[in-house]
């Protein structure tokens, strides 16, 4: 007489992504899940969690709220089973970005609380102390969109529903150095001190050091903003999300001439580049969102799981990634 085979031991043998934020979901891969006399029970650091999908091989589940790092944890019958997971730190909520947020030198964040087109909020731009205390900024227009830091300390700032970007200065003193510029939205400074500015119906926008505004680039129109950043290739790089699921990400040349440069992708919003020249976006692809990272142009990874992110920043050490979503601000260790 023949015995029936015995279970396969329970092992986790991936975790799709290693770190996330609040509504972001984590695939874990392996094998034997089921083999227990019940469901697994799940734990993320501390928090239990439900998996959405169960299977013997994969279990799908989601990043709750207020969830602290800590491993994933298998309870199946007597045995444990743990994996390392980064849960991003929530370091300000109750905030309204729509583009990636800025560090400077000391740690200090920079983000909005935006409102919906012409409203007027009491604190539409605030900064974030690495100790995580809000403070509102006294000087900021209306509907402030995109962020970029100058090289002499000052905040430049868009404001889509004015179209003109404003400087602020470190006394607190605000000035316009651009205007008639459409729905201006995201903007990006070069090593030459050049600012692009992303009008969002459809213009790219160059403004020189000491010089005029000029039109640099044509991108189809988008629902949201045109966010920007510079390549190591001294390429412009951006996105225009609308409402399709095939978007792309546009390489500019130096020209003005765009071209796709990958996708296609599920709204894509903020994107950056790291030391290594790495691209990281925020983006979904096949309904996974979160922040995808660029080994090479032809392999995006998804890094970080996340729900409604809009926009990303390194400190200046690029020791830890800060994220924006749609009405908080995340701190990590950026992934390996």
């Amino acid at each position: 007489m023949v015995s029936d085979p015995s279970p396969p031991q329970p092992v986790i043998s991936a975790l799709e992504p290693s770190a996330g934020v609040e509504g972001g979901t984590i695939v874990i891969v392996g094998a034997g899940f089921l083999s227990g006399n019940r469901r697994p029970l799940i734990f993320v650091g501390e928090t239990e969690v439900r998996a959405s999908i169960v299977s013997d091989t994969r279990l799908v589940l989601p990043i709750p709220s207020d969830t602290r790092t800590g491993p994933v944890i298998l309870v199946i019958d007597s045995q444990r089973l743990s994996s390392p997971f980064t849960v991003g730190e929530k370091v300000a909520a109750d905030l309204h970005p729509v583009a990636n947020p800025v560090v400077d030198a000391e740690g200090v964040i920079y983000t909005t609380i935006s409102g919906r087109r012409g409203q007027k909020m009491a604190s539409p731009l605030v900064r974030i102390t690495p100790a995580g205390v809000v403070e509102p900024l006294p000087a900021a227009p209306i509907n402030p969109t995109g962020l970029a830091l100058h090289p002499d300390g000052s905040l430049l700032i868009s404001s889509r529903y004015e179209g003109r970007v404003y400087r602020i200065l470190s006394t607190g003193e605000m000035d316009v150095i651009a205007q008639d510029l459409g729905i201006a939205t995201g903007l990006c400074l070069d090593e030459a001190g050049v600012l692009y500015i992303g009008d969002r119906t459809g213009t790219v926008y160059r403004l020189p050091p000491g010089g005029r505004v000029e039109g640099f680039a044509s991108l189809p129109p988008s629902v949201a903003a045109f966010h920007l950043a510079l390549g190591p290739d001294g390429h412009l790089f951006a996105t225009a999300p609308t409402l399709s699921n095939e978007d792309v990400i546009y390489r500019i040349n130096r020209f003005g001439d765009a071209e796709p440069y990958w996708g296609p992708l599920e709204r894509p919003q903020g994107l950056i580049f790291d030391r290594q020249g790495r691209l990281w976006v925020a983006a979904g692809i096949k309904g996974q969102r979160g922040i995808y990272r660029f080994e090479r142009p032809e392999s995006p990874r998804l890094t970080v799981t996340g729900a409604n992110l809009v926009g990303l920043a390194f400190t200046s050490d690029q020791q830890h990634l800060i994220l924006a979503s749609t009405s908080a601000i995340f701190r990590l260790a950026p992934p390996v």
